[in-house]
């Protein structure tokens, strides 16, 4: 007996304890999810992944794709890479045949083109202002109620919708208000400290929140708090055998030991850095 998607996500839901107006809010209507769930409409595959990531799932890559969506799939992929690298060459073009497959309707793609932009116009050395209205824009599209600043987001979120707000907290650290940045991330770390998400995005993303978090801890000054929170990045790292961000928790912490004047454990505390990094560059 074949289990269809629209069963998967009522069952999930149901399971959550999530209404139907909390997981879709800004992804569909109601009348739209209640479709999908009864197997009446089977939506394109950007909206089953944005619903499975509020749900906390595991992304599922649908056996079925179209021509068009196996485009747009690896169109994303390349902005990705690009971004990642801080390749700035060919991004703009790159978004724009992206844009030109997306349907007026679909609001997931469109959205991910607006932060891409955002994104790319922040590489450029956009301003921090105006990149914090560029990518509220992009939030605003499936969180159509966000107001402009808040620092705590209502409702469940996508993964995207994380990469957003993370990148809006890092704007205001970049502008020099590191009381609102800390803020917006004390709030991402909280949500997916009590919301089920997958594991390997959790790991993913946790760690860069409170990475985000030791660096404004570090600009503010506040040395235990920031010792704390890269020990926690550290164990982190360890348990989860993902090691990107560790040597740079190393780091912040012997920054932070330099601060309060214990220079003799920052000293150890870089040198581990140091031989890390000469062990596995």
């Amino acid at each position: 007996m074949l289990y269809d998607i629209g069963s998967f996500i009522h069952d999930l839901r149901i399971e959550r304890g999530y209404s139907q107006e909390e997981l879709c809010y800004g992804i569909c209507s109601t009348g739209n999810l209640s479709k999908i769930e009864n197997g009446i409409r089977m939506p394109n595959q950007r909206t089953i992944e944005a619903l499975l990531q509020r749900l906390g799932c595991e992304e599922i890559i649908l056996q079925f794709s179209t021509k068009e969506e196996l485009r747009r799939r690896e169109l994303c992929r390349k902005i990705v890479r690009k971004l990642s690298n801080r390749d700035k060459e060919g991004v703009e073009e790159t978004v724009r045949k992206l844009e030109e497959t997306v349907a007026e309707e679909d609001i997931l793609n469109s959205q991910y083109c607006r932060f891409a932009r955002a994104v790319l116009h922040q590489i450029e050395g956009e301003s921090p202002k105006k990149v914090i209205k560029e990518l509220e824009g992009a939030l605003q599209v499936t969180k159509p109620n966000y107001k402009s600043g808040e620092e705590k987001i209502k409702g469940l979120l996508t993964y995207n919708e994380i990469v957003i707000i993370t990148n809006i907290a890092n704007n205001y650290a970049e502008g020099g208000d590191n009381e609102k940045a800390l803020n917006i991330l004390l709030g991402l770390k909280e949500y997916m400290e009590t919301h089920v998400l997958d594991e390997r995005e959790l790991v993913r993303k946790y760690q860069v929140v409170i990475f985000d978090i030791s660096n404004v801890l570090l600009a503010e000054k506040r040395y235990d708090e920031a010792i704390e929170i890269c020990d926690l990045g550290i164990q982190k790292s360890k348990k989860n055998n993902r090691l990107h961000l560790f040597p740079y928790f190393l780091a912040n912490k012997g920054f932070a030991l330099l601060g309060k004047g214990e220079k003799e454990q920052a000293c150890r505390q870089l040198q581990k850095k140091l031989s890390y990094v000469g062990c596995n560059g």
